[in-house]
């Protein structure tokens, strides 16, 4: 049940917020958008993005090398992709369905495997990072009215009280869990060993982003991903002619507010986040909040077709895959 209610969650939250961007717009509006846009840059955008894919299944080899395994950056791209299509379904599920594909196809121990995606978590928050910064100083009074347009509760009493109790409880958890493990009884247990090992898988797996082949290759890789992903940004925003006069500052606008918002409100495919803040970041360009809502709607529903038609092919190769391992094997 409770599992049933995490799930449920993020779905309710994210038809809440389409709901609250959309309820003044109609279909028809939606749908005007579709009729007038140039396919030939979303044709160009699904190029974009097919290469975007390709970068990051690239990124993620390099510490799965330095751990001593050698997948393709081909294999380690379409687990990616199974990664993606799973978290368009489950939110947050995405980084253990790739590791847990890239397992069955290329024998990668799976904690050393999350081990190595958190790290490259890690350094994608740097970027994110960096890229609001990078936002910040070249639209600077655009920003400045964006953030406060967004209102913040500062927590009374009652919220600050069940913050600390929270963070109370979890300081005695780990005090327990370590008093636990200091007996021998404990730590001989298959369970208690299981976890151990597991937690030395992930530190492992962690621990290769310091041990990389080629650190400067990573760094670049990480760079092109940001740049592919700002682009496909752009040439959708060129793709409709209410658009196409933004400046390319708009689409770094839109990829730093959409980024932020998918880690602080995470739902299926960035569903009603992606439409509540990206409409209000083209209201800072000259939109009305119903232009704004029917343009983020149109560049949302393609961005996801895409990553949908690209993830799903991932479940057509995997197949392919083990029965290519079967052959090598016999």
């Amino acid at each position: 049940m409770k599992k049933q209610l995490r799930n449920l969650l993020p779905l309710g939250l994210a038809l809440a917020l389409l709901t609250y961007a959309l309820k003044d717009i109609s279909f028809v509006d939606i749908g005007r958008q579709f009729r007038q846009a140039r396919y030939g840059w979303i044709m160009l955008v699904g190029f974009v993005t097919v290469l975007y894919y390709l970068v990051r299944g690239k990124r993620w080899q390099q510490p799965l090398l330095a751990l001593g395994y050698f997948p393709t950056a081909f294999r380690a791209t379409v687990a990616t992709l199974a990664g993606v299509i799973a978290s368009l379904i489950v939110p947050g599920s995405g980084e253990l369905t790739r590791c847990a594909t890239l397992q069955r196809t290329d024998r990668v121990p799976f904690a050393q495997g999350v081990g190595s995606v958190v790290a490259e978590r890690i350094i994608d928050l740097f970027m994110l990072g960096a890229v609001l910064l990078f936002t910040f100083l070249l639209e600077l009074s655009r920003m400045q009215s964006y953030v406060s347009g967004l209102s913040f509760r500062i927590p009374d009493q009652t919220g600050w009280a069940v913050l600390l109790g929270g963070l109370v409880i979890l300081v005695l958890l780990g005090w327990a869990v370590l008093h636990l493990l200091r007996k021998s009884t404990v730590r001989e247990h298959a369970f208690a060993q299981k976890i151990a090992n597991s937690v030395k898988g992930l530190w492992k797996g962690f621990s290769a982003i310091s041990q990389l082949p080629n650190p400067l290759l990573f760094v670049l890789l990480t760079v092109l991903n940001q740049f592919f992903a700002w682009l496909s940004t752009y040439w959708l925003l060129m793709a409709l002619d209410s658009t196409r006069a933004l400046p390319p500052t708009a689409a770094l606008t839109i990829l730093a507010a959409s980024s932020l918002g998918g880690l602080a409100v995470p739902t299926q495919g960035g569903i009603g986040t992606y439409h509540f803040l990206v409409s209000r970041v083209l209201v800072l360009y000259g939109f009305s909040p119903t232009e704004g809502a029917a343009v983020a709607t149109f560049l949302h529903a393609v961005g996801f077709g895409i990553n949908l038609i690209l993830s799903s092919l991932s479940f057509l190769i995997v197949p392919f895959i083990l029965a290519e391992n079967r052959m090598r094997q016999s």
